[in-house]
């Protein structure tokens, strides 16, 4: 076997793996384009067959083989234009491009059919190749506007086709102006047509993974909403949806114990100093009540509560509420009187909800602010009303 034999058969193997490829790839993609492109290279591998040394084994004739040369040819061309129409994507419009890109396919399709007539008519072959050259310059004016429009795709197959597009602009050239077969023909379109599947198949890889990237990116996107809508935009601590998701996230322990903190005379602050000063001081209370062990929420307006986790959550939850103090006055110096904070806290049991935890710990907090505030009360587990809480601090 001579090597231009082993050079057409490592072609036509080039051929179906791409022709398989595209269509299993349409299969799982369901991309139309994928569709075309199976087509277009099934369309390449009949026009190789015209070529030698297959057309000499092929065909009786060279009017035989010139006119499947002439059908492929066609077809091939046709196909290109609803390919790269489906190809660049609906987001950049190109309206009348992708009607001029449409139109090839019947076009191209009509002149195939008379492929037959056409080899064996030098006349109808220059009418012919005259049409065809017409279709390809409908296709590079799509594909410059689309290119233009800024379509990655559209510059990827518009690399893939320069040296196809070249060849057969110089084959028009010699068929139609110097009446002649362009030389090397065939083995200038083999390459052009390798150098098309290996930078194809690279546009197409591009696509997925921008696909995956913008998946990706999508993804974060929606996460960041998530988290975004968990958390408390004045404090950046979590809001009350974060609460109870972090209370119900079956892969975080479970809070021993619950508390809910209120600021002492708060309303007093708004008054005397505005509610830019109050804000800075619920981003200070926020700032105290973090610590470990604790997940700490803003519940609404100046109340917060804090899930508590381990054995000593009742010292924690004083802890926690003792800071308050100490924070307000590093972090907002400008007020005059100590922010103090009442707090109710609760024992979360086995079967306790997130509601049942609140109310237990609120009547303890009310409870607590009937004592004289600045003070923390604990609900006793053997009951549910006043006469039950005991005072820790």
């Amino acid at each position: 076997m001579d090597w231009t034999s082993i050079t057409f058969g490592a072609f036509l193997a080039l051929v179906v793996v791409f022709a398989a490829s595209s269509l299993s790839l349409a299969i799982i993609m369901r991309q139309q384009f994928l569709l075309w492109m199976t087509v277009r290279g099934l369309s390449i591998g009949l026009l190789a067959l015209t070529f030698e040394p297959a057309a000499g084994a092929l065909y009786d004739n060279p009017v035989q083989w010139h006119a499947v040369r002439v059908f492929a040819t066609d077809l091939m061309v046709a196909i290109t234009g609803p390919l790269l129409a489906t190809y660049i994507g609906a987001e950049f419009g190109l309206r009348k491009t992708r009607i001029l890109l449409w139109s090839m396919l019947p076009v191209g399709v009509f002149i195939s059919l008379f492929a037959g007539p056409v080899a064996h008519s030098t006349a109808l072959d220059w009418l012919h190749d005259l049409i065809l050259a017409s279709l390809v310059v409908a296709l590079v004016v799509g594909l410059t506007s689309a290119v233009r429009a800024g379509s990655r795709r559209a510059a990827f197959q518009a690399c893939a086709w320069a040296p196809s597009l070249a060849i057969g602009f110089v084959a028009f050239y010699f068929e139609l102006v110097r009446l002649e077969a362009m030389p090397f023909y065939a083995e200038a379109m083999l390459i052009a047509f390798s150098i098309e599947f290996v930078v194809t198949t690279a546009g197409i890889g591009d696509g997925l993974a921008r696909i995956e990237q913008e998946r990706d990116e999508a993804r974060a996107g929606m996460r960041a909403a998530v988290k975004a809508n968990a958390i408390d935009p004045l404090t950046q601590i979590a809001n009350r949806r974060g609460l109870v998701e972090t209370f119900a996230n079956p892969k975080l322990d479970r809070p021993s114990g619950l508390a809910v903190i209120d600021c002492d005379h708060f309303k007093r602050i708004n008054d005397m100093f505005g509610h830019d000063v109050g804000d800075e001081v619920l981003c200070a209370v926020a700032q105290g009540l973090k610590h470990e062990d604790v997940f700490v929420a803003r519940h609404g307006g100046e109340e917060f509560v804090a899930l508590l986790y381990g054995p000593n959550w009742l010292n924690l939850a004083e802890n926690i509420r003792r800071r308050i103090s100490i924070s307000v006055l590093e972090l907002v110096p400008k007020l005059p009187f100590p922010v103090t904070a009442s707090s109710g806290v609760a024992e979360v049991t086995a079967d306790d909800t997130l509601d049942s935890a609140i109310k237990r710990a609120d009547i303890a907090l009310y409870a607590a602010k009937d004592a004289g505030r600045d003070t923390l009360l604990v609900h006793s587990p053997c009951g549910t009303v006043g006469a039950h809480l005991v005072r820790t601090a």
